[in-house]
């Protein structure tokens, strides 16, 4: 019943209300603090009488950053005692694979339900609508050339698709089966499901069903891969992940962002380009402030969705080495760096930021009081390069300070990114 009471409590709750979404957010963490300060060995060695100190999610960067090293290591300390190992279960993980977290049923069932409400926003609502699943699972035989390519698990009302199988010269078979068995809504792996898309407008086949939309497993799909997806179905792609125990729960919102659910746990960003992630499901084994490998960079827009919860992208391609002045065009990096040069003694270290056409921020890290002269100085100098029509702030900002611009680096051009995050970027 965990799954359906949290699954109801979610469609109770507005994306859309950042005070009630904030508030939830902080009641969760408490919890999972209070849990792993009661039941968990290493975070009261590690973090002590602090966790107690913890009220918002803004309080976490007062703890200790958990380096994924430390946490393997200490993983049976930072398990607690309300899971238990399975008889049966290894000892220690195959070489090459990372310690698994044991999460308690409540743990699953509530991951189960927050994927499954992420669908239910789009039109899909599982277990009461057909669902065709494309799955990497060996549950049907690697070497088997005919017969069939699925499988049904009834009480679920759904239809496993061997993924390993939507290749030549299966794919005839597979997409007749799918057309047979008229599902409301498919999800799965995206490359059996771009596959099976691929073959369908190939051979230009018309569906006898219609789907309210098609959920892919991934963080990345080009803008050519939703395009023949959706030509294939008649309907929207939407993207979410969780591909590990230890990742983000992402969920793609129908302006095409990427969105972190605030709901399951907090994600935080460093200057140095970490990012540190605390999740709340994971009362089997704590997962807190954990430094993992994850690379993603927030977007700092409002979403035409409305969600205040925070968009993400990836960071695949580096920022190009360029800031925009209005009335003179790019600006390289290497006159920011003359800047940065003949301001050393005075600023160790700078960043230019530039979130809107007319106007960039310059930050100088390591003080939060800035002379007026040297103010002046920046300024002028900025304007020299960049024209008298744009606006400069300068800005201090302490070591560990919470009010951070972005990653760290010279340039930060916000520019090249949809600032009204109007949809999420391509990779074609």
């Amino acid at each position: 019943m965990g799954y359906y009471r949290f699954l109801h409590q979610l469609s109770g709750m507005d994306e859309k209300d950042r005070q009630s979404e904030e508030r939830y957010q902080d009641q969760e963490l408490r919890s999972l603090l209070r849990h792993a300060a009661e039941h968990s060995a290493f975070y009261r060695e590690v973090f002590g009488d602090d966790l107690a100190d913890i009220r918002f999610a803004g309080d976490l960067r007062q703890l200790p950053v958990i380096e994924e090293e430390l946490f393997n290591e200490r993983i049976d300390d930072i398990r607690t005692h309300i899971v238990r190992k399975k008889r049966g279960e290894a000892e220690s993980p195959e070489r090459g694979q990372l310690p698994r977290l044991w999460l308690s049923n409540l743990d699953l069932q509530k991951q189960t339900a927050a994927v499954d409400h992420f669908k239910k926003q789009h039109g899909a609502i599982n277990l009461d609508m057909k669902r065709a699943t494309f799955y990497h699972g060996d549950f049907v035989p690697l070497g088997q050339k005919e017969g069939a390519f699925w499988r049904d698990i009834y009480y679920l009302n759904q239809r496993l698709y061997s993924a390993h199988h939507c290749t030549e010269p299966f794919l005839s078979a597979v997409v007749r089966n799918l057309d047979g068995f008229r599902p409301d809504f498919i999800d799965g792996l995206p490359e059996a499901i771009l596959a099976i898309a691929r073959f369908i407008n190939d051979h230009r086949l018309l569906l006898d069903f219609q789907v309210v939309a098609i959920f892919v497993e991934t963080e990345l799909l080009s803008e050519s891969e939703r395009l023949e997806i959706e030509n294939a179905f008649g309907c929207s792609v939407r993207r979410w992940s969780m591909k590990t125990e230890r990742s983000p729960f992402l969920s793609e919102c129908p302006a095409g962002n990427l969105h972190f659910n605030m709901r399951t746990g907090v994600l935080e960003f460093t200057e140095k380009g970490e990012v540190l992630l605390t999740r709340f499901h994971t009362k089997g084994t704590p997962l807190i402030r954990l430094k993992i490998k994850d690379q993603w960079m927030p977007v700092h827009c409002q979403c035409p969705c409305g969600s205040v919860h925070p968009v993400v992208r990836k960071p695949l391609k580096p920022v190009s080495a360029f800031l925009q002045s209005r009335s003179r065009g790019r600006v390289t990096s290497l006159y920011l760096a003359t800047v940065q040069e003949k301001f050393q003694k005075a600023a160790p270290s700078m960043q230019f930021v530039q979130n809107s056409l007319d106007a960039i921020e310059i930050w100088l890290s390591g003080t939060d009081f800035i002379p007026a002269e040297l103010e002046q100085n920046i300024i002028r100098e900025m304007a020299g390069i960049f024209g008298e029509d744009m606006n400069f702030t300068v800005r201090g900002r302490l070591n560990g300070a919470s009010e951070e611009p972005g990653p760290a680096g010279l340039i930060i051009n916000n520019l090249q990114f949809p600032q009204t995050c109007q949809s999420d970027y391509s990779t074609d």
